[in-house]
């Protein structure tokens, strides 16, 4: 990630990089709600999406937020999602809109901004508004064919296009059709025949109207351009939910973020739990370690680990204002040292003497977290509703429970089934991994600010008890504590507990659920017949334009999260609210093939295996 080279020319921030100004520099605030922030009209929709090309200091942001939050005719949630590729370190921004005048108008939302702004890495983040989700996406303006979202708007603002001409090119025009919903406006300062020609060849109508403070400017509107897809057996579906009632099988961490995150979209969540209360699961833990995944480079599955690791950090600090203490990671295998190695210059790892310090890491309460969020998304809970089946007629779930009077009227389903997934999914190629862990509390014996992780870990102290974990076994299915494992766990943290007196008060076991190649299987429940029949021929078709699949209509799965629940469950909600609502995936979309319940079947089609 580059770091902007900055300087102020008649007071206004120029460019090193691009030898140019941010904006006008006599009229910056003007100048901006006339080109983008006051330049459409919104729609009364559920949602609305504005994308940005260049996000510099911000200031398009918080004046589109600011009219946003002040409208009375405006949808219910703006989207707003803006790519920047070079870094602004977060005192500096500060500084800039104090040097600019702007600071007291926008310190509200700038504050709030900066508490939560990330470290200098190329990356997908998100903020939380009221009301509003901004998307800031650190890259390189190549990144938009790894984003999927349908714009409303468009702000097209970096700088001019003889100094940036990859910011109003082909390939970007392209994207930008592929990413536009119809009537789509663009709004830009420029008025260059370069960006005219290549808007109107990807399906964009221009116009020129009256510039500001100069002769004239752009404007288009997308008239629609055909794009098809080489994997549309993962892109989306549209699916129409008869109601925005939505029935959550499960009540763990992955249903915890999944109820909050559609509570804030208005929809009516209940959550059907098979125990009495909550807690009972892995999720129950009297602590936990939220960490990441230390892969080499490049490795999808460690990719995808920093993404979770880093936002769910985000989230809980933004959402239930937690703070954290930080991780150490420790690599105790020859592996494990080539990967910490490889990962040196990584703003998420201090890395040093096979050792790696994530400040953003540490312990949790995870019985805290879940229940807290499920507090916040006002989910009813039904305990003592073990699921059997559900019917689907009228567009609409009932749902059969042993024991217990059937529930019916649900637009949407969604399995957060944990380790129990076994039971209820037998799709082809997807094999599921019920495991059994167990963890050990130990009357305190290490005073530690700081959670260790090696090949095992141990927590700080927290009410008189020090957890420490945990074991892994595939084929045991007991509920019962076992003395053999509370030993293994102590023998995994060994390297921490040197000459200490050690006593063990307890043990809680929990069940999780693995997928076999170690990612989490979230998305649209697929029609799997479909696939088999439309797809069969991939082996020798797989580099060719696909036909979209077909799903089983509003079912959605989220499991085999395994032990690093807490880190990946917010991308998975992310993704789910994408699925079910018209807004931004929320995350690279190279990571939806890794984690699409059809990826196992393709897989296999690919190989010729069926």
């Amino acid at each position: 990630m580059k770091k902007a080279n900055i300087i102020f020319k008649d007071n206004t921030p120029f460019s090193l990089d691009f030898d140019d100004f941010y904006f006008n520099s006599k009229d910056g605030l003007n100048e901006s709600k006339y080109i983008y922030s006051e330049a459409f009209e919104f729609t009364q929709e559920d949602n609305f999406v504005i994308a940005e090309l260049g996000f510099g200091i911000g200031l398009n942001f918080f004046l589109t937020l600011k009219r946003f939050l002040k409208s009375t005719k405006r949808p219910k949630k703006l989207f707003y999602i803006s790519i920047e590729g070079f870094y602004i370190e977060k005192e500096f921004l500060r500084e800039i809109y104090k040097k600019l005048g702007f600071y007291d108008e926008f310190k509200e939302y700038l504050e709030e901004f900066l508490k939560f702004y990330p470290k200098c890495k190329k990356g997908y983040y998100r903020f939380y508004f009221k009301d509003c989700f901004l998307d800031l996406v650190f890259s390189d303006i190549n990144v938009l064919n790894d984003l999927e979202f349908k714009a409303d708007v468009w702000y097209l603002d970096g700088f001019s296009p003889n100094k940036n001409k990859e910011m109003f090119d082909e390939k970007l025009v392209f994207n930008m059709a592929r990413l536009s919903n119809f009537k789509a406006q663009v709004c830009t300062f420029s008025a260059s025949s370069f960006l005219r020609k290549n808007l109107e060849k990807f399906g964009f109508e221009t116009k020129k109207v009256a510039g500001f403070k100069k002769r004239e400017m752009l404007r288009a509107f997308f008239k629609g351009y055909l794009v098809k897809d080489k994997e549309a057996y993962f892109a989306k579906i549209d699916q129409k939910a008869k109601n925005k009632k939505v029935a959550i099988i499960g009540s763990g961490i992955c249903a915890a973020l999944l109820a909050y995150e559609l509570s804030l979209r208005g929809f009516d969540i209940s959550i059907f739990e098979k125990h009495s209360s909550l807690g009972c699961g892995a999720s129950g833990n009297e602590s936990g370690i939220l960490s990441s995944l230390i892969l080499k480079p490049n490795v999808s599955l460690g990719e995808f680990s920093q993404e979770s690791f880093i936002e769910a950090s985000r989230f809980y600090r933004q959402i239930l204002n937690l703070s954290f203490d930080g991780v150490f990671e420790f690599a105790h295998n020859d592996l494990m040292k080539q990967r910490f190695l490889s990962q040196k210059n990584n703003p998420l790892f201090a890395i040093k003497d096979n050792q790696a310090f994530l400040e953003d890491g540490g312990v949790i309460d995870p019985k805290e977290i879940v229940k807290t969020l499920f507090a916040k998304s006002n989910a009813k809970i039904f305990f003592n509703h073990q699921f059997i089946s559900y019917e689907y007629a009228n567009d609409l779930f009932s749902l059969q429970f042993k024991e217990a009077e059937k529930k019916d009227g649900f637009g949407i389903l969604i399995y957060a089934l944990g380790s129990d997934a076994k039971d209820f999914i037998n799709y082809d190629g997807m094999n599921l991994s019920k495991v059994r862990g167990q963890v050990t509390h130990l009357k305190p014996v290490l005073d530690i600010k700081y959670s260790l992780s090696s090949k095992g870990y141990i927590c700080p102290i927290k009410n008189d008890i020090q957890v420490i974990g945990a074991s892994y076994d595939r084929l045991d299915d007991n509920l019962t504590p076992k003395d053999l494992d509370d030993k293994e766990n102590i023998e995994k943290v060994s390297e921490f507990l040197k000459d200490k007196n050690i006593a063990i008060i307890g043990s809680k076991v929990g069940f999780r659920s693995y997928s076999s190649d170690r990612f989490c299987i979230v998305g649209a429940a697929y029609d799997e017949q479909f696939y088999k029949i439309n797809y069969k021929n991939l082996l020798w078709t797989k580099n060719k334009e696909q036909n979209f699949g077909k799903n089983i209509p509003n079912l959605y799965l989220n499991f085999a999260h395994g032990s690093r629940a807490f880190g990946t469950s917010i991308l998975a909600a992310r993704y789910i609210c994408y699925l079910i609502n018209k807004e931004p995936l929320g995350f690279f979309k190279k990571f939806v093939p890794d984690i699409h319940p059809a990826r196992f079947l393709i897989r296999n089609l690919k190989k010729g295996l069926l």
